[in-house]
């Protein structure tokens, strides 16, 4: 049987398993093998050999020579625990606690030695493989003894820190670096043993809970492999969220599924089974299954079985809770990976909606399934990143053939499938067919596919920029993902998909390529098929795998609810890691300290520049949050040089390449210029061109980057890394990465002062002491961030324009504040001079936030009157300030204080709380949209829970717990909105909308005004799809996502598309015969129609009048008057009265004032009729009665007696209390004594002293 595997793709996730073995290994022992020619790998025992199989695809053409093998069960895994223990005490005995004073070899023996550390790492990482894993997971001794070795871990590490702490004084800078990047090896291999290994099989074990035996060696591979892969998606789905989905695919012996269905129905399951096959969309639940012959004729069978969620509200981690809930609750999977299968692959998705509403049909994966009868070719599961630019001519094209996509699905994604599809139709086989798909697709894109096509095999495809496809190559899978954090917890070795790159194809230029994944390989490059979109091939080689450093430590949530807060609170440990090793002891004097650079930091031509006073320009440049950090920077560097010779100035990259070059520079013209750029990816485009171009005018460039071997750093003359290289941010808006930027310009500011001799070594000793106490006041602002968030729930939702403020160096802070609140708060924001705002627009008595920590005595005192200013014209001024400064207290709203600082340091304090507040400030304005939210998917499991009790939608709107929940919401959101807890972001429109609608829904408002205040009639429909429309609308105006950009995609307006209106039967099909929509009844109407269908036999006539002279309210004049329209059947050739009289009177006049439909006799004929109050037809006329239609009637001669309580309605309590005042005893069936007709149409009281009558007749 096939260990499984798993690969994660974009936002999407995928795994399956592959052989271990390489083909040329079994060469050696051949002739222990049988031989098969022309067999399929599936149909052969283990221990064979097959000459030219048999496969179901294959993407070369012509004469091609293949030796496929399936190979024997591996031995036995074997776990050296003992050895592990051996080296970790080996590794021990490398301590910095146990080196002496005067040693100076700690940088080669530390911890053992580089070679030793690395292969307890290389030891450690393989326990995570299948067999490994199978082993620990179910060996609790084994477990145990890893445990001991954690505790190990842990002392060491902490010992480690300590000793560096204490002992960094006397390392040389490179002996720093190397022992820190131990340590960090050291916290590695701790979070692999107890994160990668320990809680991945807790986790497996929660998938496992239900399986109905123990699980084996196969079942925990699986899961493992699942696990996996929904690990991955929890890691990409920063950037996207609404919705994820993962698809299962098994491919079996028809014999093995006819016993997987025996297990099912010893299970009593096969209902189950069934019920989850009818769905005729790909949603949360489904399965489905298809038999086939493979190419060699054996009966074979696939299953899919498909999880989904769509949520555009919630947090990060929701969405697969939900999953992993779903896959443990199931039943039938638990089953089915007990049952032997040859194949199985996995393919997960999350998704951030650009296209189609956010629900579980347009969840990813999306099949190839369509409402309209169709010979389909097979299961074909996709995802997609990106967009398909052209999916409307492909559905238009694909539609006109007569083909039919299920109105729920309104994905682009779905035509990836259909089109690939329709080449399958023509004649081609799966892998032309996907290759000739793609072609077709418009735009750039990553799409991902699995089917039982090509069962065991991958197909990816990637195109354009904006997307990337990475595929990690662990030793025993497989795992493609949209980025690198989605695979590293399993392998650090990846390739990478170039689908942006134009070449030389077959036919001319070509773009995108396709790779195929095969698990029935060797692995690796061997087991990858790789081509251009026009068949080029793609020649793969090792030098195309690559590594990285970054490991699942590095960009795990951990405990933190957002990245983004994680991110603040790893900021110091940043700090921290930027100034290790670029200090050290001054060897003339040990009392202080000097910043030492190596040559790959700061290249001797550019010191020699430097000593030989060349240099008269620095330019610090960046973009956004960098272009920030440059500025700060350049302050910095100003003050630390104290030299007016040179110009020190930030420009922002973009405006040093547009305005301050020239095209008719030469090669030298800016020789006299250092450019610092400063970048955290190392791939801003704006940055990297400009390095390009002021490069070829001769000048000397540095950069400021964290990722290390970027673009960037390839490009400029030395780099200063920022942190340790490891520190990612997850969060599309950056904050630890300006910190840290901001302390390496100073670093290089200092190093400068003191090359240049502008400052002494005490000055730059006294600068070095100062940034080193940094991160302890980073930390205790931080550890103010309640009082930070007390104040941002105060302020953000009440006060709809903001602004910050800054002078001198805190100018830059209140910058990047403003770029945090936008990006955050999604809000357009001033940054002002504080000088300058008691000049600009206080009239709009916005927040403002005041950056005056660190500020210089002499301008405190402006910045306190100018506060005073911005109170009294009503603005609500929060201060940032020094401790122990109490002058802001009388004018601000809230002061913040932080730790007092330099003036040239104060913009990182001042910008960290700044950033704090942005988030608990986005947070207050997202719990709007979750109070929204809640209410509205409760309305939805209302409605689904009615709708399994047999109601419709018009019963639903006049339930009375229905009626109750919306009052209820209604007075909370009113309440909410008085006290300001709604931002004005909601809207005027949107906030008095729902208002509206939840009023009439509670019953507080006339049905009759719905038409008025929205343009529709009040029909059942039309008020609950207003309403979840207007939900939808304020959820999107209130969600702050905080880690990712907010896409202003479709989101879900509906909820009730499963709600049945429930309109047919004789009445109702009277109404369309006579033209009338459903829509112009009053709701409560239409369940008494419904009710009375049950007792009407025929129609034998009918009467339309129309209704005028009502008021503009709607109620009756003196004015009021009644014609014929039309007559038919029995009543045609009978005179009206109204024919002669058209003043309204009488029962059509009672019937016209109340509304409700009238069931009775004619008052001259004794007709049994019906009279059906109608709704005006005539624009602009409100929701008023318009028309009467009278039907004569007949009764059903038998009618069931819940039928006939049912039509009767109020009328069946009336009758019952006026028999319960004349006599004892009332029974149901007395209502059998009294004839139809005379039943409903005769009074009450007439009925109740009719049945009494006969029963005292008895």
């Amino acid at each position: 049987m096939i260990r499984p595997v798993h690969l994660d793709f974009k936002r999407a996730a995928i795994v399956f398993p592959r052989f271990p073995e390489k083909w040329f290994n079994i060469g050696i022992s051949i002739l222990r093998y049988r031989i098969y020619l022309g067999r399929s790998i599936t149909s052969v025992p283990r221990k064979a050999v097959i000459f030219f199989p048999l496969t179901g695809t294959r993407l070369s053409c012509g004469l091609t020579c293949l030796i496929a093998v399936k190979p024997e069960e591996s031995p036995e895994v074997r776990l050296d625990i003992d050895g592990l223990k051996e080296n970790l005490a080996q590794i021990e005995s490398g301590s910095l606690a146990r080196f002496p004073a005067n040693d100076h070899s700690i940088e080669a023996r530390h911890l053992g030695g580089a070679a030793t550390l690395a292969g307890f790492w290389d030891d450690v990482r393989v326990l995570k493989q299948d067999r490994p894993f199978e082993k620990i997971y179910q060996n609790e001794e084994i477990q145990a003894a890893l445990g001991d070795i954690v505790n190990r871990l842990e002392k060491l590490i902490e010992t480690e820190q300590q000793t560096l702490t204490t002992i960094q004084i006397r390392l040389t800078t490179t002996g720093v670096a190397q022992v820190s990047k131990n340590i960090e090896r050291l916290k590695d291999i701790h979070w692999t043993l107890t994160t990668e290994l320990a809680k991945n099989i807790l986790r497996v074990k929660d998938l496992l809970a239900n399986a109905p035996v123990p699980p084996g060696g196969t079942s925990i591979a699986i899961f493992r492999q699942i696990n996996a892969v929904l690990n991955s998606i929890d890691r990409l789905e920063v950037r996207g969220r609404d919705s994820a989905g993962l698809s299962l695919l098994f491919h079996m012996t028809r014999s093995d599924f006819a016993g997987f269905e025996k297990s099912l129905a010893e299970k009593s399951l096969s209902r189950q089974l069934s019920d989850r096959i009818r769905a005729d969309i790909l949603v949360n639940g489904n399965i489905r299954i298809r038999h086939a012959q493979d190419p060699s004729g054996q009966a074979m069978t696939t299953l899919t079985l498909t999880y989904k969620v769509a949520a555009e509200i919630g947090s990060l981690g929701d969405n697969v809770r939900f999953l992993r809930h779903q896959i443990q609750a199931d039943r039938i999977l638990q089953i089915l990976i007990s049952h032997p299968h040859c194949h199985h692959t996995v393919c997960a998705h999350t998704r951030w909606a650009s296209v189609g509403a956010i629900t579980e049909p347009n969840c990813h994966p999306v099949d190839n399934v369509v409402m309209t009868p169709d010979d389909q070719q097979g299961i074909i599961h996709v995802c997609l990143n990106g967009d398909i630019d052209n999916h409307l001519s492909l559905q238009q094209a694909f539609e006109s053939n007569g083909y039919r996509i299920h109105p729920e699905i309104t994905t682009d994604t779905k035509m990836i499938p259909l089109t690939i599809e329709k080449h399958l139709k023509a004649g081609h086989d799966i892998a032309d067919a996907f290759r000739l798909a793609v072609n077709e697709f418009a735009g750039s894109h990553a799409i991902s596919m699995h089917t039982d096509l090509a069962p065991g095999k991958i197909f990816l495809a990637q195109k354009g920029s904006g997307q990337a496809i990475f595929i990690g190559l662990a030793r025993d899978h497989y795992m493609p993902v949209s980025e690198v954090y989605g695979f590293v917890e399993e392998t650090d070795t990846y390739l990478k998909l170039d689908g942006e790159a134009v070449v030389d194809g077959k036919n001319g230029k070509t773009q995108g390529q396709i790779f195929i994944l095969d698990q029935m390989s060797g692995g690796g490059l061997a087991g990858i098929t790789a081509m251009y979109y026009d068949q080029t091939p793609v020649h793969l080689s090792e030098d195309d795998i690559k590594t990285t450093e970054i490991t699942s430590r590095d960009i795990d949530r951990q405990d933190f609810p957002h990245y983004f807060l994680k991110e603040i609170h790893e900021a110091p440990r940043s700090v921290e890691q930027t100034l290790r090793a670029r200090w050290t002891t001054d060897p003339d004097n040990s009392d202080r300290c000097l910043i030492a650079l190596d040559e790959t930091t700061f290249p001797a031509r550019l010191q020699a520049a430097f000593e030989k006073k060349q240099i008269h320009r620095i330019f610090f440049i960046g973009q956004g949050t960098a272009g920030i950090a440059a500025r700060t920077c350049a302050d910095i560097t100003n003050y630390y040089l104290n030299d007016p010779s040179i110009q020190i100035r930030a420009l922002k990259a973009s405006e040093l390449s547009g305005f301050t070059i020239d095209e008719h520079d030469d090669a030298q013209s800016m020789a006299d210029v250092l450019v610092v750029a400063i970048s955290q990816s190392g791939t801003t485009t704006d940055t990297n061109r400009t390095v390009d171009m002021i490069k070829a005018r001769g000048a000397h460039t540095l950069a400021i980057v964290n990722r290390r071997d970027s673009d960037l750093t390839f490009k400029t003359d030395g780099v200063i890394y920022t942190s340790s290289g490891r520190d990612i941010e997850m969060s599309v808006a950056s904050t630890k990465a300006f910190y840290a930027q901001i302390v390496a310009g100073a670093i290089l500011g200092l190093y400068l002062a003191r090359l240049t001799g502008h400052r002494d070594g005490a000055f730059v000793s006294d600068q070095i002491k100062e940034l080193r106490i940094l991160p302890a006041h980073m930390r205790k602002v931080l550890a103010t961030s309640d009082k930070i968030a007390d104040t941002a729930r105060d302020l953000a939702t009440e006060k709809t324009y903001w602004a910050t403020v800054g002078s001198g160096p805190n100018k830059a802070s209140a910058d990047e504040i403003r770029i945090k609140l936008s990006e955050l708060c999604y809000k357009t924001i001033s940054s002002d001079f504080v000088e300058d705002k008691k000049h600009i627009d206080l009239s709009a008595e916005p927040l403002i936030i005041v950056c005056a920590a660190g500020a210089r005595p002499a301008v405190v005192g402006d910045l306190v009157k100018d506060t005073a200013i911005f109170r009294a014209h009503k603005a609500a001024p929060v201060v940032i300030a020094d401790e122990g400064e109490d002058r802001f207290s009388p004018y601000a709203a809230h002061v913040l204080y932080v730790p007092r600082v330099s003036e040239h340091l104060a913009p990182i304090l001042n910008t960290l709380t700044g950033h704090i507040w942005g988030y608990h400030a986005a947070l207050a304005i997202h719990e709007g949209s979750r109070f929204i939210y809640r209410f509205r998917e409760a309305l939805r499991q209302d409605f689904r829970a009615y709708s399994r009790k047999g109601l419709d939608i018009y019963d639903i709107i006049l339930e009375p717990a229905f009626r109750e929940k919306v009052a209820c919401f209604y007075r909370e959101f009113r309440s909410r909105k008085i006290n300001g807890k709604f931002p004005a972001i909601l809207g005027l429109t949107v906030a008095t909308d729902l208002s509206l609608l939840l009023k009439y829904l509670s019953g507080r408002l006339p049905v009759s005004d719905f038409k008025i205040d929205f343009g529709k009639e009040g029909s059942a429909r039309n008020m609950i799809d207003t309403l979840f429309a207007n939900l939808g609308k304020a959820i999107n105006l209130l969600s702050r996502p905080v880690d990712a950009i907010k896409h202003q995609a479709k989101t879900v307006t509906v909820g009730t598309s499963r709600i049945s209106d429930r309109t047919e039967g004789i009445l109702f099909e009277a109404l369309r015969h006579h033209g009338i929509e459903i829509s112009r009844l009053i709701n409560r109407n239409v369940i008494v129609l419904r009710n009375l269908q049950a007792i009407v036999q025929t129609i034998e006539g009918a009467i339309l009048y129309r209704i005028s002279g009502l008021n503009t309210l709607g109620e009756l004049t003196d004015r009021t008057e009644i014609q014929v329209m039309k007559k038919e059947g029995t009543l045609a050739p009978i005179p009206s009265r109204v024919e002669t009289d058209s003043r309204l009177k009488g029962t059509k006049r009672i019937i016209v004032r109340q509304g409700n439909v009238y069931i009775g006799k004619g008052r001259k004929d004794d007709r049994s009729m019906i009279v059906i109050p109608l709704l005006s037809d005539v624009p602009g006329a409100g929701h008023t009665i318009g028309q009467l239609l009278l039907l004569n009637i007949t009764f059903r001669k038998t009618v069931p007696l819940p039928d006939k309580i049912r039509a009767l309605g109020g009328k069946y309590e009336h009758i019952k209390n006026i028999f319960q005042e004349n006599s004892t005893g009332w029974k149901d069936s007395h209502l059998d004594m009294v004839a139809m007709d005379d039943l409903f149409g005769r009074s009450a009281e007439k009925i109740g002293e009719l049945i009494v009558a006969r029963i005292c007749e008895r």
